[in-house]
């Protein structure tokens, strides 16, 4: 969904361009998958893995980080997909933001450059911003040996 919701989100954006009533299309259609995402990644939980156990012998800092972004450990591959739409939408609302208050569209203006904060926390929710190599190789050779 990765390629495809960033695509979704670039067209709403230039919609956006050419005609500013759309502004709150784009708007509604950023915050439902931003509401969507975060329901998502809260249904996995946010417990940490256990610590020393086999396969992984995680340490508790490990178990930690493991557990507040599980679904990110999980399902890898949708997260990163996912957090590219998420970055399409943080950058098509820096351009969006001064467009809409030049077309004097103060309103949508202002609520889509709040809505960058929401990005940049879902965002913060989703990926780690970590250094977490060393999980990652105590995951692959814990998948390995099992």
């Amino acid at each position: 969904m990765g390629g495809y919701g960033t695509v979704a989100a670039l067209v709403l954006a230039g919609w956006t361009f050419l005609n500013a009533q759309v502004a709150w299309v784009y708007l509604g259609a950023a915050v439902l998958f931003e509401l969507w995402l975060l329901g998502k990644a809260n249904a996995m939980g946010r417990h940490p893995a256990a610590a020393g156990e086999p396969p992984y012998h995680f340490t508790e800092e490990e178990a930690r980080v493991v557990g507040r972004f599980r679904f990110y450990f999980t399902h890898t591959a949708e997260a990163r997909g996912l957090a590219s739409v998420l970055a399409g939408i943080g950058l098509t609302a820096l351009l969006l933001t001064p467009w809409l208050a030049y077309k004097h569209a103060f309103v949508p203006a202002a609520l889509i450059g709040l809505n960058v904060l929401a990005v940049a926390a879902v965002t913060r929710r989703i990926v780690p911003m970590v250094d977490s190599g060393a999980a990652w190789e105590k995951i692959r050779a814990g998948n390995q040996a099992s």
